[in-house]
């Protein structure tokens, strides 16, 4: 794109060889603290060319003398919605401005740049991990909650029969691919793929084989202080559940915390069979938020799941047009037959979906009524009962070692 001049700013995609050093710098300042020479090695992998970090997408703002003010980064991953859908998602990561310049407007600037370069870029929607108040005049909304589980070790078993192989360094290839089949469903997951974050950074990895010799579960492990978290996990639950244990009686911590768990998945409904406690994180408008960014093609991508959500509602034989009304766009649904069809708005229709909770409707954030409840998503005609049948709430949750 050509270099925008926006009251003395100059926004421009960055460039590796001449930005690489200086953005990993200022990311390690802004968010780690320090600059020692393993923080900046850690970001340098996470932003090298070649990975899921976009130079094309990501925005600097400069000043006039070309010393960086303001960055936004530009992650470029798909994101699973139900079994089918897989959108393209522009994640917005290692967010700064530098201190001299801050309080000048300069990062609204920089904000509005990246957005309004996703759509013709072929994104479907934005994701980002914020703090709280910021990003809502940019359209973004809470994407889900978070779930963790607390566990103290006298409620696990610790015995295992089968060795653990440890890794620290990248993903093995057999744990990248079981962790496609564990959230191959899971709303929120991320599609590890295509030098998708493969370094294991502050994680350290054990994964278990079956009889077969194929690998058959793992987890993530962290050891921030005197517990032991769990960042993520596949396998079956009892064997996770002993396999958490054994390493909490080898470590020596008393308790384990399983963090960013989906709430619906297997794990999580064995914990609550057994002795443990649910803690359930809230924000309103802070961590993980979600932003539309091409209306019409995020509903055609998710045509699959919301003809299957249909056809297991209490109107499968619904048909008719439903316009579904965002910020900068409007389309219509045509439904027929079991059938559906993404068409231009029509004026006409008489059932009808707005307002700013589309966002969390499409991926299923929560039940549609209590976006409806709240106002932030107004149906007309038949559209709440549509809301309801075509966009279910489906539980989303991204693992930890996938927040960018």
């Amino acid at each position: 794109m050509a270099d925008r001049y926006v009251g003395g700013l100059r926004v421009a995609a960055p460039e590796p060889t001449l930005h690489l050093a200086k953005i990993t710098r200022e990311v390690a300042k802004t968010f780690w603290g320090d600059t020692a020479e393993s923080t900046l090695a850690t970001i340098n992998d996470a932003f090298k060319p070649g990975g899921s970090y976009s130079w094309a997408d990501s925005r600097i703002g400069m000043t006039d003398n070309g010393s960086i003010a303001t960055h936004v980064g530009v992650v470029d991953f798909k994101m699973r919605v139900g079994g089918q859908t897989r959108l393209r998602t522009a994640g917005l990561a290692g967010i700064f401005t530098v201190e001299e310049h801050r309080r000048r407007g300069w990062m609204r600037q920089t904000m509005n740049d990246v957005l309004t370069a996703l759509q013709p870029a072929g994104f479907d929607i934005s994701l980002l991990y914020g703090i709280d108040g910021f990003y809502e005049p940019f359209g973004f909304r809470r994407a889900w909650s978070d779930y963790s589980f607390w566990v103290k070790a006298i409620d696990l078993p610790s015995e295992i029969d089968f060795e653990l192989e440890e890794f620290t360094d990248e993903h093995p290839e057999e744990v990248i691919e079981l962790a496609h089949r564990a959230y191959t469903s899971q709303t929120g997951s991320v599609v590890r793929e295509g030098g998708w974050f493969t370094s294991l950074n502050e994680d350290r990895g054990h994964l278990w084989r079956g009889a077969d010799g194929a690998i058959a579960g793992y987890v993530f492990t962290r050891l921030p202080d005197e517990q032991l978290l769990i960042t993520d996990h596949a396998g079956e639950p009892n064997q996770v559940l002993a396999v958490v244990g054994h390493l909490m009686q080898r470590l020596e911590r008393d308790r384990v915390t399983i963090t960013c768990i989906p709430p619906a998945c297997a794990l999580a409904r064995s914990l609550r069979q057994g002795n443990a406690r649910e803690v359930v994180h809230h924000r309103r408008n802070g961590d993980a938020l979600v932003r539309i960014v091409n209306l019409r093609s995020t509903l055609q991508k998710l045509i699959p799941e919301m003809k299957g959500a249909l056809s297991r509602s209490l109107i499968p034989g619904w048909e008719g047009a439903l316009r579904v009304d965002g910020d900068m766009e409007s389309v219509t649904l045509h439904i027929e037959g079991g059938q559906l069809q993404i068409a231009e708005a029509r004026a006409d229709s008489p059932h009808v979906l707005a307002g700013p909770a589309l966002s969390q409707l499409l991926i299923g954030t929560d039940d549609s009524e209590e976006f409806i409840e709240e106002g932030t998503l107004v149906a007309s005609g038949e559209g709440r009962e549509l809301a309801s049948a075509l966009f279910p709430a489906r539980n989303p949750a991204m693992p930890a070692p996938d927040h960018f």
